[in-house]
């Protein structure tokens, strides 16, 4: 499992991590309380005190962990820091496979031309 995201909410750790056979859990304080397939889309639900959660998990390739959270607290989104430290792998990936890319497209275009 591969953390990808950590919040502070009310005092409670909460934590998302992610497999790699496309399960997605969630951790309070430690306790796992939610584990859902990714390809499911549907939100995770639990409650802490007197306030009902949701965490609803969305792709993005941009992004460095290549997933974005939103996060319900009684149905108004909140506006969180992740304190996971980013890793910037992915794009790291991406910008590579651009560069072979274009320089394999360039390369063709002048071989082809001489």
């Amino acid at each position: 499992m591969t953390k990808c995201a950590e919040y502070y909410l009310d005092s409670h750790r909460v934590e998302i991590h992610y497999s790699l056979l496309g399960n997605e859990c969630i951790l309070v304080n430690g306790n796992k309380i939610s584990e859902k397939p990714t390809l499911a889309k549907k939100p995770h639900n639990f409650k802490l005190g007197n306030d009902s959660y949701d965490i609803i998990s969305k792709l993005d390739l941009t992004g460095p962990s290549g997933r974005n959270y939103v996060v319900l607290k009684n149905g108004q989104a909140l506006s969180l820091v992740n304190f996971k430290t980013q890793n910037s792998k992915v794009l790291l990936m991406l910008a590579i496979a651009l560069g072979i890319g274009v320089a394999l497209t360039v390369g063709m275009a002048f071989f082809q031309l001489s």
